[in-house]
């Protein structure tokens, strides 16, 4: 409803404005273009592309809208006014690049300044005109929470006194753009003056519109709705509501409520609480999280309790869609340390040793024996794993998020599993091992990456529900197509199952073939792979900037016992509208259509959604509590 509202009040000013705006034309925007992309140093606009167009734009739609006192109100409410400069320019480089030349001075200060949430960049913090604040400032303290400086600072793990190390700077920085209620982090270094030992750190944080909302929906029988505020008492805490609904479950409304406060009074300890109650699973959650912020962060773990009243998945088990619901409690406990290494050829290398244990117990389940019902055991688990990771990061644009500047990894991880597990009736050792690879190239700005894992439970000598998996990506370089600006995506992954219980599937997931729901195929083992392109279109349209994704989804279920090869193959061919509008409270629409050539009875042929989730694809080599691979 209020996404609707708002959409009808700006159709409201377009068409009042319609008259008497004249557009640019096609060479002025052409124009604007050559003078602002240097295409041969791979430099690329971000949001603000093209923002000369945009000013005319809204200039002539401000200029309507002030005739009346009513319109004057909505253009307060929806608009802001486009920045006077458009330097918003993100060049591909190494992350560490800009920090190295003061590697090793003090930090003599950190200052930080705040941005409004709408017409604002990190990259420009030139001070606008007061129409373009006035509807923010006047209703401040009712619906946009401004960031208090010093939950800022508190986020970052450097401070006074302290010497530059540029990785960490990096770390810092993607640190405050997890933030709930940041939009956008820049951090910047500034010599002082008469000394040569000492800098000053310029943080310069974007706030997110403190209040925000989102929805999903396939136009036929299932919607999700959700409200949330990002920064309640201006800590950065965040709240957030949503409501569902699914005509073809039995339970047919849902209802979910998260609540998540970042770095409790300074300590980075990170409390989240969470009750869900839908078609799904009714879960009351509560766990308390140190993770390792940055490279320098010694020691992490936290703890977890979950009552899980209705459910069909378990957390220490591979099971995907069983026939009866689970009614258990969870506890779960883990820390872990870590050992820097020496910087080489410029990656940060890291050793981490970390632990867990978790508890289940069933607070109701049918009868159990040593031959039957095996997920119902009770059981107690401990996992143990020894990780190397070595890391550096790019910056780049135009990849997944229309420009927004993004951190790209480049590096290596890998992982020996080990672990010891006692139900009621049985006794397993674990075993596994899982590596991820990936490299940006920054000169011909193209991304591929692979993962491997390998696991299994042991009985002794005999190996027990194991999994393989293995897959790879590619990103293609940005192709220039005159004004446009193209990409390729592909991708490949594999999973195998062997000696699995007999009741114990893999189907297809929306990241195998999006949007492809069913409970009916299943099988052993699942190859599938998908090709895309997104076209980011140079025009922008009373501040609508739009790309335009087209998709190839292919897969296949098979037995253990069975070629992949020679199984029933699956496809999904489809295209996707992005839309995004920085002027407006809802920045991001994703409107997809999908068709499947052959489905089975409980599937449809055309798929149709709307969803105004942002899309990431980067592999996170952040080290977490150790699991045994997942067989999904």
């Amino acid at each position: 409803m209020i996404r609707l509202l708002i959409l009808v009040l700006a159709w409201v000013l377009l068409v009042e404005s319609r008259a008497g705006a004249r557009p640019l034309s096609g060479n002025a925007c052409l124009s604007l273009l050559r003078d602002t992309v240097k295409q041969n140093s791979k430099i690329f606009l971000p949001d603000s592309l093209i923002q000369d167009t945009l000013r005319y734009e809204y200039s002539k739609i401000k200029k309507v809208a002030y005739r009346r006192k009513w319109t004057k109100e909505l253009y307060k409410m929806i608009f802001v006014n486009p920045r006077k400069y458009n330097i918003d320019i993100v060049e591909t480089e190494n992350s560490e690049d800009r920090y190295k030349p003061y590697r090793g001075k003090m930090i003599r200060e950190i200052r930080v300044k705040v941005l409004p949430p709408f017409g604002t960049s990190v990259n420009d913090t030139i001070t606008y005109g007061q129409d373009s604040l006035q509807w923010i400032l006047a209703l401040a303290n009712s619906i946009h929470q401004k960031s208090a400086e010093r939950v800022i600072k508190k986020q970052m793990t450097v401070k006074p006194g302290m010497y530059i190390d540029p990785f960490e700077l990096v770390q810092n920085e993607q640190l405050l753009k997890e933030m709930s209620n940041v939009d956008d982090a820049l951090i910047g270094i500034e010599r002082v003056a008469g000394d040569t030992t000492m800098v000053d750190l310029v943080v310069v944080c974007k706030d997110e519109f403190s209040w925000t909302g989102e929805v999903w929906s396939n136009f036929l029988n299932s919607v999700d709705m959700g409200i949330e505020t990002k920064n309640l008492f201006k800590l950065g805490h965040m709240v957030h509501y949503e409501a569902s609904y699914r005509g073809r479950k039995d339970q047919k409304w849902g209802n979910l409520i998260e609540y998540k406060a970042a770095n409790v009074v300074g300590t980075h300890m990170d409390f989240y609480g969470m009750y869900e109650n839908t078609f799904n699973q009714e879960v009351l959650r509560v766990q308390m999280d140190k993770r390792f912020l940055t490279y320098k962060t010694k020691w992490a773990g936290g703890a977890a309790f979950s009552r899980v009243y209705s459910s069909k998945t378990l957390v220490d088990r591979d099971i995907t869609k069983p026939i009866e619901s689970f009614n258990y409690q969870l506890w779960d406990f883990w820390g872990g340390t870590s050992f820097y290494l020496n910087e080489k050829f410029s990656y940060n290398r890291i050793f981490y040793l970390t632990g867990r244990y978790t508890g289940t117990n069933f607070v109701d389940r049918p009868l159990v024996t040593s031959d039957s019902n095996h997920f119902y055991y009770d059981r107690n688990r401990i996992m143990g794993a020894l990780t190397f990771t070595k890391i550096k990061y790019f910056k780049a644009n135009l990849i997944y998020d229309f420009g927004r500047t993004e951190d790209i990894p480049s590096g290596l991880s890998g992982t020996l599993l080990f672990g010891y597990e006692k139900s009621d009736f049985t006794e397993y050792g674990y075993l596994g091992t899982e590596w991820h690879y990936s490299w940006f190239d920054k000169y011909k700005d193209n991304f591929y990456s692979w993962y491997a894992a390998l696991g299994s439970f042991w009985n002794g000598y005999t190996a027990e529900s194991g999994v393989f998996k293995a897959g790879a990506q590619f990103i293609s370089p940005l192709y220039e197509l005159s004004r446009y600006r193209l990409r390729f995506y592909s991708n490949m992954d594999y999973v195998l199952g062997f000696k699995r219980n007999p009741d114990d599937y893999i189907y297809f997931e929306d990241a195998n073939i999006r949007g492809f729901d069913t409970d009916t195929i299943r099988g052993k083992q699942r190859l599938s792979g998908s090709v895309s392109t997104t076209l980011f279109l140079p025009y922008i349209k009373r501040g609508f900037r739009a790309s335009v994704t087209t998709f190839v989804d292919w897969g296949v279920l098979a037995r253990e016992d069975k070629s992949i090869f020679k199984s029933q193959s699956y496809w999904g061919i489809g295209f996707s509208l992005n839309l995004r509008n920085d002027n407006l409270i809802l920045k991001n629409l994703s409107i997809r259509f999908a068709f499947y050539p052959k489905v089975p009875p409980d599937a449809h042929l055309i798929e149709v959604d709307a969803s105004s989730r942002r899309k990431t694809g980067f592999y996170d080599y952040r080290v977490y509590k150790p699991d045994a691979i997942k067989y999904e």
